[in-house]
């Protein structure tokens, strides 16, 4: 490859989306070579019997030429962490997969503390159709040949560990979502020093929140009207009221946005005292190892 991409695999719900709309841009120096679908149809979908590196790399050899000089070719999509609502359990292939694709690639994993990532997650759940209760997500095990969420997925450390010893320490960068908040400015600086971009000279935009999730309080209403449509998560429901149940699903949301609802239950987050109550401690041993892969130069103390 004529240019070393940068590959961003996620994790989910760690600002991924304003990367890819804010930050990765040709106002920026970057240049995305393949969104989610080609990810997808390339790199996540083939089965392992199937599976060819050519065909991934034969697109991003037909991309390359768009960059401008100096451009960063970016592939950034959060699907190659592994699917957490299923324990990303193949997270690790696509490891693999990636070193056949481009092993000189920069690799940059954002995480997120696990305290507030759990949550984030279950509401994406909710928003995608999931029906489960957190109580029964959280806590489910697995039935003999199938997979449901699990925790481990977010230990960080293994993911972080087995990126470093297949492109090599110097070659994956970690950050934190929490720095959009604390200084964004210098988190997009260190991921262009990071990538080689030498035209970035500073944001052109300011942060914005993308995919905002509906109100914790709203679980027990959204995740009964998943009950009423079809969709990937319930693809067989008893009644399907189609558009029916999606408008209602929208206008129950806003709903509970709006400032009555928040001023009645504006404190409540049973979701978020869920998993405080249930994962106290649970990723305290796998942070502190993720702290010295990083050599101690990311602040992890808000971390569980």
């Amino acid at each position: 490859m004529s240019a070393r991409p940068l590959i961003h695999i996620g994790y989910h719900k760690t600002a991924t989306t304003w990367m890819q709309r804010q930050l990765f841009t040709p106002s920026h120096g970057y240049h995305q070579i393949a969104d989610h679908e080609d990810v997808f149809r390339h790199i996540v979908e083939p089965h392992g019997l199937r599976f060819s590196a050519q065909a991934m790399q034969a697109h991003i050899q037909q991309a390359l030429p768009q960059l401008k000089t100096g451009e960063v070719p970016v592939i950034s999509s959060e699907i190659l962490s592994g699917h957490p609502f299923f324990g990303g359990r193949e997270s690790d292939v696509y490891a693999a997969r990636l070193a056949q694709i481009a092993p000189d690639a920069r690799i940059l994993i954002s995480i997120r503390a696990q305290m507030k990532i759990l949550p984030s997650v279950y509401m994406q759940y909710v928003l995608r159709g999931g029906t489960t209760p957190y109580q029964d997500f959280f806590s489910a095990e697995n039935p003999l040949g199938f997979f449901t969420f699990s925790p481990d997925h977010f230990k960080y450390d293994r993911l972080v560990g087995l990126y470093q010893q297949t492109f090599g320490k110097e070659n994956v960068c970690v950050v934190m979502q929490e720095s959009l908040r604390s200084d964004i400015n210098r988190l997009a600086k260190d991921i262009a020093d990071f990538s080689g971009n030498t035209l970035f000279d500073g944001l052109k935009t300011s942060q914005s929140k993308e995919n905002a999730s509906y109100p914790e309080y709203a679980v027990p209403l959204l995740r009964r009207i998943n009950h009423l449509k079809k969709n990937v998560l319930n693809p067989t429901p008893m009644f399907n009221l189609g558009s029916v149940a999606d408008f209602l699903f929208r206008t129950v949301g806003y709903a509970c946005r709006s400032q009555p609802m928040k001023k009645n239950f504006g404190d409540r987050r049973p979701v978020s005292d869920f998993v405080s109550k249930t994962f106290d401690g649970y990723y305290h041993d796998s942070n502190q190892r993720l702290s010295v892969l990083l050599d101690n130069k990311v602040d992890l103390s808000k971390y569980s």
